[in-house]
């Protein structure tokens, strides 16, 4: 499974999975400014043009673009969806920490995903 971290994730955290050999890039990465900021639909286009799966917490809004993509028959990989509350963005150090494991958990369980528009959640391992 190939990830694209949507902007509240640090490009650390993706710089870290990709140091233990997963495909994993983010908004955040220097290289991927120009995803900055834009409609969330369109970061779920080019997730899909690039084979990657979204991971996100901004639920409602990828929802809506997941389903407006099926109402078209438009694939896409899949999101990987979490919440604030189990894994609180305040606490900088233990939701890198705890988002990088569960993350990593995720890409070892599901090496190969498709095409398939799937919707997982993300859980935290403590």
């Amino acid at each position: 499974m190939r990830l694209l971290l949507d902007e509240m994730i640090s490009a650390t955290v993706a710089g870290l999975l990709r140091d233990r050999d997963h495909d994993v890039v983010a908004v955040q990465d220097a290289d991927l400014a120009h995803l900055r900021g834009i409609d969330d639909c369109e970061l779920l286009d080019h997730a899909a043009r690039q084979r990657r799966a979204v991971v996100t917490d901004n639920i409602p809004d990828f929802v809506r673009c997941h389903q407006h993509r099926l109402n078209r028959n438009r694939p896409h990989v899949g999101l990987v969806i979490f919440t604030n509350d189990t894994f609180p963005r305040h606490r900088h150090d233990a939701f890198a920490d705890q988002v990088l494991s569960a993350l990593e958990q995720q890409l070892k369980a599901h090496p190969d995903d498709g095409d398939a528009s799937w919707i997982r959640w993300l859980s935290s391992s403590t």
